[in-house]
């Protein structure tokens, strides 16, 4: 069959056409995917951070309150230090429960006990007891940590202010139970008698 060459050009030219549009097509699409697969991205991003945002918000449970969540919801952003009444002040004692911080979960921790000369405690860390377990003057201190690799160190003394000076010697030693520091008192002649006594336990 003969071919004129108006319908050769004709042809060539919707040809062209043809992959032009094509091309056009797959281009769009392309960016199509593209633009639906950062939406995902996008989505999978603020989900992590809200995720992360609900932890943080938990393990500050033990200083939040329904008073100060109403009064900073975060919808306004972060609030400026300037405006944080006691930014940088660190936690109040108000803020940190009773028995959060303990002895036994610091690094070097102390303990003390203060005893009278019948074997009660006067005042000491949280937990600890006290007994004149030997007559005259063997007294057992019962802390609620173990202090067996514990220095000790005791003194004669009054518990209270302005009780006469109580003159003596003490020797300390560990007790029985890695919990426990036994106190042995004299007094200035060296003889085993009853007397109140400061103990210092450090770790």
């Amino acid at each position: 069959m003969k071919m004129y060459p108006f319908a050769i050009a004709a042809g060539a030219v919707l040809g062209t056409a043809a992959v032009l549009v094509g091309s056009g097509t797959a281009a769009n699409e392309h960016q199509s995917n593209t633009a639906t697969q950062q939406l995902l991205i996008n989505q999978r991003i603020s989900q992590a951070a809200v995720k992360r945002s609900n932890s943080a918000l938990n393990y500050l449970a033990p200083i939040r309150t329904t008073a100060t969540d109403a009064a900073n919801t975060g919808a306004n952003g972060v609030t400026p230090l300037g405006r944080v009444t006691g930014a940088g002040l660190g936690w109040t004692t108000a803020q940190i429960a009773n028995q959060a911080v303990t002895p036994a979960k610091l690094s070097n921790p102390s303990y003390f006990a203060v005893v009278t000369a019948a074997g009660a405690v006067s005042r000491a860390s949280t937990g600890t007891t006290a007994a004149l377990s030997t007559a005259p003057a063997t007294y057992t201190v019962t802390f609620a940590n173990n202090v067996s690799q514990c220095g000790y160190s005791a003194s004669i003394g009054e518990a209270t202010a302005g009780a006469a000076a109580v003159a003596g010697e003490v020797n300390v030693q560990p007790g029985v139970q890695n919990t426990q520091v036994v106190v042995n008192t004299y007094n200035s002649t060296g003889v085993a008698t009853a007397a109140p006594f400061h103990l210092i336990v450090q770790c």
